[in-house]
């Protein structure tokens, strides 16, 4: 049978359980609060780091698209074009690394507010460079136009020029050519031609010789052609003798030279030279060669040029 006493310490001690109990479902109820308060925190920044995760990766990727969008046929800005995009995946890389191995959100955060404006720098440098090379574009097109309109211009001067000078040569030519037949309408023929030589005496008399060895003098004489084109007056006449070596006799200091053939243009070397009165008739002249050396015998050749054309051709022999 209890006591009195028993019951007060059965009491006691029930109310002790109780209360342990009691303190027991409270610490319980702190410790499950404290996990829950955690979770639903660490949920909340898990959200939010997502959150800036998803904005990092769609501004990157519009900004990718941006700068795709500003390339062009210019080869300087699309090497900045490269390296904007370098320095932005970079830039990229670093707030990944803030976001999920430091976890620090607030740091992303101002690192992806950055990257944005990077990117609206990086934009609006590459629009000013697009402007200043397309004015620079437009401006190469215009000085292009003018050196292309100069160059035509040019050219037409040149091609003008060259017209101008092609339609002189071909006047010359002609006027040349006109020339030459005045000139030669104004030669005088030779009609007849003879050739003798003279021994000169001690007296200043001529007489006449056959044999080479005795022949000081050479005196040609001829017959001219009526010609009524040329002027009446002075006409002078050169002489080529050929010796029968086939060779012009020619020595300067006895009035041999060099005239030009007008036919051809080439260079005739000539003996001697001689003037004649001519009053646009028949006229018999002479000119008179005095030797400075002793002739060869054989067969000579003459012929008479007058006005630089050849106008007659005769034949003597030397014993």
């Amino acid at each position: 049978m209890s006591t009195p006493q028993s019951k007060q310490n059965f009491t006691a001690i029930a109310i002790g359980i109780i209360i342990a109990l009691l303190a027991l479902n409270a610490y319980q109820w702190y410790v499950n609060s404290k996990l829950s308060s955690t979770n639903l925190t660490q949920k909340s920044e898990m959200v939010e780091l997502q959150k800036v995760q998803e904005e990092l990766d769609q501004d990157y990727q519009t900004a990718l698209e941006s700068l795709e969008e500003m390339r062009g046929d210019n080869a300087q800005l699309n090497a900045l074009i490269d390296s904007q995009k370098s320095e932005l995946k970079t830039q990229k890389d670093k707030i990944n690394n803030l976001i999920w191995t430091k976890k620090e959100l607030d740091k992303a955060k101002a690192e992806l507010k950055n990257l944005n404006t990077n990117v609206a720098k990086y934009l609006a440098d590459i629009q000013q460079l697009k402007e200043e090379n397309k004015i620079l574009t437009n401006n190469n097109q215009e000085l292009t136009m003018r050196v292309e309109e100069e160059i035509k211009a040019k050219e037409n001067v040149i091609t003008e020029k060259n017209a101008l000078t092609a339609e002189k040569e071909n006047l010359s030519k002609s006027n040349a050519a006109l020339g030459t037949k005045v000139d030669m309408a104004n030669a005088i023929k030779i009609n007849f031609m003879e050739v003798k030589g003279f021994e000169i005496k001690k007296d200043g008399k001529l007489k006449e010789r056959s044999k080479a060895k005795d022949v000081q003098m050479l005196r040609i004489c001829f017959l001219t052609e009526t010609n009524m084109v040329t002027a009446s007056g002075q006409k002078k006449f050169f002489i080529r003798i050929i010796n029968p070596q086939g060779e012009t006799i020619a020595i300067e200091d006895q009035g041999s030279g060099v005239l030009t053939n007008k036919l051809d243009n080439s260079q005739i070397r000539y003996t001697t030279s001689g003037e004649i009165n001519y009053n646009n008739e028949d006229t018999n002249a002479c000119i008179d060669w005095t030797l400075s050396e002793q002739l060869v015998k054989g067969d000579y050749k003459i012929e008479m040029y007058n006005n630089g054309f050849p106008v007659g051709k005769g034949a003597f022999k030397l014993k």
